[in-house]
């Protein structure tokens, strides 16, 4: 981590991908309604501002499995300093072998997706508990956190 003073904010706090990566392959595997999320990858989108997180699901009421990938705004968390999961997208969310699911099970994953990842913390900055957060920008190998 690096702490820098900049002209524009106070001090802005810079988390590399590294350590998001490790602080979010240990909040998994999530299971919620017999659907298990596991296996995250994590893309950082400076273009688009979001984050992408790809896995693997399973469902041991449909016995299927598959991939799912979502994008997500990194959101702040003043009482907690921590950065979660915001405004998730589901952008893939097939069966083995790429296949689509039926539009009913499709539906119901995706909540159920969404919600197991929704405020999801991804990672944590015990230092910045209570601090008032300017920003969020997303770095193509970093999150800046501008306080």
């Amino acid at each position: 981590m690096c702490l820098s003073g900049t002209s524009a904010h106070a001090l802005s706090l810079s988390v590399p991908k590294m350590l998001i990566d490790s602080a979010v392959s240990k909040k998994f595997p999530k299971e919620k309604y017999s659907i298990r999320l596991d296996n995250p990858t994590l893309q950082l989108s400076r273009e688009r501002q979001k984050i992408e997180l790809c896995g693997k699901w399973s469902s041991k009421l449909v016995q299927k499995s598959g991939d799912f990938c979502i994008d997500f705004q990194p959101q702040w968390n003043k009482e907690t300093g921590d950065i979660e999961i915001a405004k998730v997208k589901l952008l893939k969310l097939t069966t083995g072998e790429d296949k689509a699911l039926p539009a009913q099970v499709a539906s119901a994953l995706n909540d159920t997706v969404l919600q197991l990842l929704d405020g999801t913390a991804v990672y944590k900055v015990p230092e910045t508990v209570g601090k008032h957060l300017e920003g969020i920008e997303v770095q193509d190998s970093s999150i800046r956190l501008n306080f």
